[in-house]
């Protein structure tokens, strides 16, 4: 029996040094996992979206900052950044981690339980104002939400006359956008990220009074119960320079319709899946398709040009072209007889000679668009940006050129002069 003992305690604390070396140092010693090296999308000097290796940045002096708020605040007891191998969250979330990733990460804050969502592919999903909403109150924006608010994270502003993120509140954002995104601009190729056209289905009155209750809990926190934008969480952060969109009007950006027409139910069904990227409307691809396409015909109600004036046909987008140094330098001289540099600057900065002059048709301040950040309202694709050029934004300054061009292929080298301007390696 004591012999038994004693070959039983030999073994448990064998197995567990051998544990400790199966897991823990040999692991360590494996060189491919003590690399900083990490699969990176990047766009090419053509537009393109190609994948290289690349090393994973340090922290900058912001984000670290970020960093010691975010721990600071116990952020991590519910928000782990996990190493996420199940089969499907891949479909979910984006890539799965890789060691490289967390070159800079120390200590780490895998967590092995959350209460709060994963953050491990957040960075680039929620615009900066989408955050401070949160920050401020996050059952404005995420009406389950146990989080608890953080207005402390905030100052008042005497110039905008409410409250807006602090140093430490624009640190911590910082860092939450900065998580996962030393993979690239991997969300420019996520499929839930990226929607053709959505399905129809039956406007009835039961489908809209199941749109005003999925808008009532999803929606109404920015643009109001009655749909005119004007909802708890601008009044009570600043928005910025995007502000929630006024249902009222009847003139939506994103449509695949011309000029004057009010958009296809499944271009509003596409915004609302993949959302409007550096603002703070957020994706809302993890809803039931029922609960998209029935707050559609609800948000629909808000405007009678919806029954007045039916959509018009839609503008054939047809197959991008492969790009070629030709058609970028044919971009590049289209880009100056379109005289886009008046607004958006002539290295597509979104600061040319007219930018502050430019206001919305409420009479809201917009400026144009910084071509250089790669970040496209409309979304990452040649197509997205190319619809843009052909029907416009309603609503804003910015026209459609469908009838200035003299060949859709005019268009097409625009789209990707475009999509160059934010080609890695650029400052």
């Amino acid at each position: 029996m004591k012999r038994a003992k004693t070959i039983a305690l030999v073994a448990g604390f064998g197995f567990f040094f051998l544990a400790l070396l199966l897991q823990g140092i040999l692991p360590y010693l494996m060189e491919e996992n003590r690399v900083t090296t990490v699969a990176k999308t990047v766009r090419t000097p053509l537009g393109e979206m190609a994948e290289v290796t690349a090393a994973a940045l340090p922290y900058t002096d912001l984000t670290a900052r970020g960093r010691q708020v975010y721990i600071r605040e116990g952020c991590w007891y519910c928000h782990s950044q996990y190493l996420r191998p199940t089969a499907g969250e891949t479909r979910r979330w984006g890539p799965v981690s890789e060691f490289g990733e967390y070159a800079h990460d120390l200590p780490h804050l895998f967590g092995t339980r959350r209460i709060g969502p994963d953050l491990t592919r957040v960075g680039g999903k929620y615009g900066d104002d989408w955050h401070a909403a949160h920050f401020f109150d996050p059952r404005m924006v995420v009406p389950d939400s146990v989080m608890p608010r953080m207005d402390w994270l905030f100052a008042p502003d005497a110039v905008a006359g409410r409250r807006v993120l602090s140093d430490e509140g624009k640190a911590v954002t910082a860092y939450v956008q900065n998580l996962g995104m030393n993979k690239g601009k991997w969300r420019d190729n996520f499929p839930y990220q990226i929607a053709e056209r959505g399905s129809s289905s039956l406007e009835s009155a039961a489908a809209i009074r199941h749109g005003k209750a999925v808008y009532a809990r999803r929606c109404a926190g920015c643009h109001g119960d009655k749909g005119d934008g004007k909802g708890a969480a601008p009044a009570a952060v600043l928005f910025g320079v995007a502000l929630p969109r006024d249902f009222t009007a009847g003139a939506y950006k994103f449509r695949t319709t011309p000029t004057g027409s009010v958009p296809l139910d499944a271009d509003l069904e596409r915004t609302i899946a993949v959302g409007i990227r550096g603002t703070a409307m957020p994706p809302w691809f993890n809803l039931a398709d029922e609960e998209r396409r029935d707050v559609v015909h609800f948000i629909k109600t808000f405007s009678p040009d919806f029954i007045q004036y039916p959509p018009d046909a839609p503008i054939a987008i047809g197959r991008p072209p492969k790009p070629t140094p030709e058609l970028i330098s044919r971009g590049k001289q289209v880009f100056a007889e379109m005289q886009c540099e008046v607004c958006h600057g002539s290295e597509g900065r979104g600061d040319g000679p007219s930018s502050q002059e430019q206001v919305d048709d409420s009479g809201n301040k917009i400026p144009p668009a910084n071509f250089t950040r790669g970040v496209f309202k409309s979304g990452p694709r040649p197509g997205d940006i190319f619809r843009t050029f052909m029907t416009g934004l309603s609503g804003t300054p910015m026209p459609s050129f469908g009838d200035s061009f003299e060949s859709p292929d005019d268009g097409w080298a625009l789209t990707y002069f475009v999509l160059s301007l934010s080609a890695d390696g650029k400052p």
